[in-house]
């Protein structure tokens, strides 16, 4: 079985030597992304070697000499849609490593839902942005999960995704790090939503938890707190 994880720069940075034993594995391989989009792919030197040897075998392995977007349109495309469970294979792990597994998969079904239902264009989203946020003397990131820009360029909805089972346990610290991550990425334009999200399928049963803030009524999480936590439960339509 091959097995393929997708990694941001910097979660790999702090992993390196643990990303090195792995790729020694069989069949296993790191893709390491930087906002979203691949930058690099982490293979053992004997794997490397071999594909070298057999750059245009008839086993179908790939290697991209033309830069990242060459990269991108033959392999990360392919394997980042995901559309239900059944396709996905859970490897065995400790707990933490399966709840980050599930949120990659919630974020790739978002992914699918927001471009096939919602109609948002794909050059229009964005994965895996590190964000500073907080005062001057407390700086810090945080990551935004998914981001939808308008098309003059400003941020229009910023989404966190957690799973479907501790999504109520951790609605008000992820609900606080979305109000920083919009407080930090007002430029030009305010972002119009703030979005929590969830989702779960179980016997082809699909089950969301959405709570989607209007970030122009509520700028703090004090204020919209105070309001009585105001929200929809559904995901705003693309609008031209």
């Amino acid at each position: 079985m091959r097995t393929k994880t997708t990694l941001s720069i910097t979660s790999a940075r702090k992993n390196i030597f643990n990303i090195a034993e792995e790729v020694q594995k069989d069949g296993t391989y790191y893709t390491l992304t930087e906002r979203g989009c691949p930058k690099m792919v982490v293979l053992s030197a004997e794997k490397f070697e071999s594909l070298l040897e057999n750059k245009n075998n008839s086993k179908g392995f790939c290697l991209s000499d033309r830069g990242e977007r060459k990269y991108a349109s033959q392999v990360f495309a392919k394997t980042l849609i995901i559309r239900d469970e059944s396709r996905v294979v859970y490897l065995s792990g400790d707990k933490q490593e399966s709840k980050e597994q599930e949120e990659n998969l919630i974020k790739a079904q978002l992914y699918v839902e927001l471009v096939e239902k919602h109609k948002y264009p794909l050059n229009l989203i964005e994965f895996g942005r590190y964000v500073k946020v907080g005062p001057k003397e407390g700086k810090h990131y945080i990551e935004a999960d998914v981001i939808v820009n308008s098309e003059k360029g400003n941020v229009k909805m910023i989404f966190e995704v957690g799973t479907f089972s501790d999504f109520e346990d951790k609605t008000d610290k992820v609900v606080c790090d979305l109000f920083e991550l919009a407080d930090s990425l007002s430029w030009i334009k305010k972002p119009e939503y703030i979005v929590y999200f969830s989702r779960t399928c179980r016997k082809s049963e699909v089950k969301e938890k959405i709570i989607t803030i209007d970030y122009a009524r509520f700028n703090t999480f004090s204020a919209w707190k105070k309001a009585g936590r105001p929200a929809e439960n559904k995901i705003p339509k693309f609008e031209n």
